[in-house]
C-alpha cells in the first residue's frame, strides 16, 4: 500500500507540474524590470539546449567531478507579485510578465569567476543558496533570483545548483547526489572564503542536508578557520532526521552563528518524506522546537500559522508575502 501510494503521488505530481526552463530574452527596451545577477557554482554535467541561438549551454542532472561556474542576469518584471515566479509556461515570452533571462556569461574558473564577482558590487559578504530536491537548473536560478528580489538583498547572490534529477521519482537519486556534491559545495565555500568574503549559507528541504554534511566534513578535516568565515546558517523545510541533525552538529566545530531552522507542521512535502522513512516528522516539520534548541545555538522560526505560499507548505518561507514580509523585518 505503501509503495501504491508513492506512485500514485509521484505520477500526479509529474501529470501536473509543469517544469521551469530558461528563457532568453536580450531587448528589454522600454520594460521597466529589475535585473538580479544570479551567479551559480554547480557540478551539473552542461548539455547543449535545444532550440537555443544563445552560446551557453544547459545544466542537466547528470554529475560532474569538477564545479563549474556561471552568471545569468534574470530579469523580474513590473507585474511581478511578491512570492511568484512569473513562468513563461508553454507559451509566448513576453518579457514584461515573465522571468526571463537577460545576459549569461561562463567562467573559465574560480578566478574569473571571482573577478567578476569583485566587480558586481562592493560587498564582502555573499549569500549562498543550496536547493532541494527535484529542483532543475532553472528552477534553482529563478528562485534564487526571486528571493534576492523579494527579500531586497544588498549582497551578491550565488546558487550552488547541484545534480538534482529535477523528477518527483528521483529520490534515492537526489540522495546520492547529496552525497556526491559534499566536495564540490565544499569547494565553492573554500574559494569565498579564501577570497576573504564573509558566506552566509540558506538551504532549502534536501539542501540542508547538504549543507550539514559538508560543514560536518569541513570540520572534521580541521578546516576551522573557513568555519569561522560564515556569517550564518539557514536551514528552510530541512529534510532531515531530528537525530542525525544532532549528531551531524556535535561534529560541527565552531557551530555558525546565527544558525536558523525554520520549520512548519503543516510541510506536507516533509510529512510524505516522513512516511517513506518511518518517522512521525523530519526535522523542518517538528512539532516540539524546543528539542532542538535546548541542545543548540539555533534559533527556530515556526511558520506553521502563516497563511498562503506554495499549497505543499514546503516553500512558505520565500513563497508567503506574509513569510517574506515577517523575516525581512527580522534581518
Amino acid at each position: 500500500m505503501r509503495l501504491i501510494l508513492c506512485l500514485t503521488i509521484t505520477v500526479f505530481l509529474t501529470a501536473c507540474t509543469p517544469r521551469g526552463v530558461i528563457q532568453f530574452a536580450s531587448d528589454l527596451a522600454g520594460i521597466e524590470s529589475a535585473v538580479q545577477p544570479v551567479f551559480i557554482a554547480t557540478n551539473r554535467v552542461r548539455a547543449e539546449a535545444e532550440n537555443r541561438s544563445w552560446f551557453s549551454q544547459e545544466f542537466g542532472e547528470v554529475r560532474h567531478p569538477k564545479l563549474q561556474f556561471a552568471r545569468m542576469d534574470v530579469s523580474i518584471p513590473p507585474s511581478h507579485e511578491l512570492g511568484e515566479i512569473e513562468w513563461p509556461g508553454q507559451g509566448v515570452v513576453i518579457p514584461s510578465e515573465h522571468f526571463v533571462v537577460k545576459d549569461e556569461v561562463l567562467f573559465s574558473g574560480p578566478s574569473s569567476f571571482l573577478d567578476n564577482l569583485n566587480d558586481s558590487s562592493p560587498s564582502r559578504d555573499v549569500f549562498v543558496f543550496v536547493h532541494g530536491f527535484n529542483v532543475n537548473n532553472a528552477e534553482a536560478v529563478y528562485r534564487l533570483a526571486q528571493i534576492a528580489h523579494d527579500y531586497e538583498a544588498r549582497l551578491p547572490v550565488i546558487a550552488f545548483s547541484w545534480p538534482s534529477a529535477g523528477n518527483p521519482r528521483g529520490y534515492v537519486y537526489d540522495r546520492d547526489s547529496v552525497i556526491f556534491s559534499r566536495d564540490g559545495l565544499e569547494k565553492l565555500l573554500s574559494v569565498l572564503i579564501q577570497d576573504n568574503r564573509k558566506v552566509f549559507i540558506v538551504a532549502h528541504s534536501m539542501g540542508s542536508q547538504l549543507v550539514m554534511e559538508t560543514l560536518r566534513q569541513m570540520s572534521i578535516s580541521g578546516k576551522q578557520k573557513s568555519l569561522n568565515q560564515l556569517a550564518g546558517v539557514a536551514l528552510i523545510s530541512p529534510d532531515i532526521d531530528e537525530d542525525v541533525f544532532l549528531q551531524q552538529a556535535q561534529r560541527i566545530k565552531p557551530f555558525p552563528q546565527p544558525f536558523t531552522l525554520m520549520v512548519n507542521t503543516r510541510d506536507r512535502a516533509l510529512g510524505l518524506s516522513a512516511f517513506l522513512t518511518g518517522k512521525q516528522a523530519r526535522l523542518g516539520s517538528i512539532s516540539d522546537p524546543a528539542r532542538v534548541s535546548e541542545n543548540l545555538p539555533v534559533e527556530v522560526i515556526d511558520l506553521s500559522d502563516v497563511e498562503g505560499g506554495d499549497r505543499a507548505g514546503h516553500a512558505t518561507a520565500f513563497t508567503a508575502p506574509a513569510a517574506i514580509r515577517l523575516l525581512r523585518r527580522l534581518q
